[in-house]
């Protein structure tokens, strides 16, 4: 296993237009209604990036606007480890905190035992998918907290699984065997 690291921040990504101003929303109000300056990735900032900002400490970043992102129109993107893909909807470029769809088929899972490097939250979506040393299956509507640190897995999807994945900080505190390439374990 090697570190993972973080990749560096893409200060040039492309801008998109600022969309049409709503009638309810002033001229005023609607030129200046940004967020802070952040480094974010995923298709939500892809979608939303509409200025380029420094943080409060100097580095390259951008403003957004908020913004709706209609996932079932989004690719599946595989990742090395069969029967997995994602759709990565928000990352905190800084902090390796995220926002994923992750969707298992039937059959696949995480193979080996292993913990994060920060909180792991999970709500299924559809599907079922188990931890098999503990037997704790999620299902359609159920929330799962993996504390950091704590071990866990290996896993099975007993069904094509898709599950919201959220980390509030980096994955892993190594890249995981499992992965052949580092930005698999992002």
């Amino acid at each position: 296993m090697t570190a993972t690291t973080q990749p560096v921040y893409d200060a040039d990504a492309p801008l998109v237009p600022r969309p049409p101003r709503p009638e309810e929303v002033s001229e005023e109000e609607w030129a200046s209604n940004l967020s802070e300056p952040g480094r974010y990735g995923g298709e939500g900032p892809e979608r939303s990036r509409e200025e380029r900002a420094t943080t409060p400490d100097g580095e390259a970043a951008h403003r957004f606007r908020e913004i709706l992102v209609q996932t079932q129109d989004l690719e599946w993107v595989d990742k090395t480890l069969a029967g997995l893909s994602h759709k990565t909807l928000w990352r905190n470029e800084d902090t390796g905190a995220s926002i994923t769809l992750v969707r298992f088929l039937k059959g696949s899972g995480i193979p080996d035992r292993h913990s994060h490097a920060s909180n792991q939250f999970m709500f299924c979506l559809s599907g079922r998918y188990t931890y098999l040393p503990t037997k704790v299956t999620l299902t359609p509507g159920s929330f799962y907290w993996n504390p950091r640190g704590s071990m866990h897995g290996p896993t099975l999807a007993e069904e094509e699984t898709v599950l919201l994945e959220v980390y509030d900080g980096p994955h892993y505190p190594t890249q995981p065997a499992w992965y052949t390439d580092p930005a698999d374990a992002r």
